[in-house]
């Protein structure tokens, strides 16, 4: 499915990312063996800020509106949810949702644990290739980004495999349009990588973030026309910016 304006919604489009399957797959939780859950199919992680629009980025992508589960109270999720999905052209894959981080509103030790899940499923889950790291486009990579992006880089154990990142700015529908390419293009800078608009609103930005995805798994993605190598932009109306590590955020 895909838009033209950042502003507006627009008649949806087939594309042959849309997920004509998507389901609840299981969750684990503080004091879990990470690989406890069965192996199913490569997986892709969504992490950022509380209340960066993480969950409704998920149900965007996959077309279901209640798929995970949203809220206006920050620090909601507290658990790793899995998601499976399966495209339109076939490729499948599971959507991992982490809880946010950021969130000063817990205890320490509530926090600590959550630092402790999140740690040990990005080192130790053999089945995670891509990490989705969602950014406030209004308020830029910050510190607890960079960590996280530290981390995925340097902290696999030996044998987990390569983690690629694909950095997405959200709520560009908050941003003048006449905005949107330039901090698109200074979150590149900042990032050092490029970076996907988009907007849960509008859905601007949905096949850009795919192809991203598509790109970042690389082999693991079926041969079809869907994975192609990504051309990484503002959303449709605006013009094209390209834009686009050991512990990760404490403060959960």
């Amino acid at each position: 499915m895909s838009t033209t304006s950042t502003g507006s919604r627009t008649a949806p489009q087939t594309t042959p990312y849309d997920a004509l399957d998507a389901a609840f797959e299981g969750a684990i939780g503080v004091g879990s063996d990470p690989t406890s859950l069965p192996l199913t199919s490569v997986e892709v992680a969504f992490a950022g800020r509380s209340n960066v629009g993480k969950s409704s980025l998920i149900n965007t992508l996959v077309q279901r509106k209640g798929l995970v589960r949203t809220s206006s109270t920050p620090g909601c999720t507290r658990q790793i949810n899995f998601f499976s999905i399966r495209a339109r052209d076939g490729f499948s894959l599971v959507c991992v949702d982490l809880p946010g981080y950021g969130f000063a509103k817990r205890s320490k030790g509530e926090r600590e644990q959550w630092a402790t899940l999140i740690e040990g499923y990005l080192q130790r889950r053999p089945m995670l290739r891509a990490l989705v790291l969602l950014v406030d486009v209004r308020r830029g990579l910050e510190e607890d980004d960079r960590e996280l992006l530290d981390f995925v880089a340097k902290g696999r154990v030996k044998g987990a495999g390569r983690v690629e990142t694909v950095v997405v700015a959200t709520k560009v529908d908050k941003l003048p349009k006449s905005k949107v390419a330039g901090t698109l293009e200074a979150l590149r800078k900042q990032a050092r990588r490029p970076v996907v608009g988009f907007s849960s609103e509008t859905r601007a930005g949905y096949v850009e973030l795919w192809k991203a995805i598509r790109h970042a798994l690389g082999p693991l993605a079926i041969d079809s026309p869907a994975n192609e190598s990504p051309a990484i932009e503002a959303p449709a109306s605006e013009q094209p910016a390209e834009t686009g590590q050991r512990e990760p955020p404490r403060q959960m």
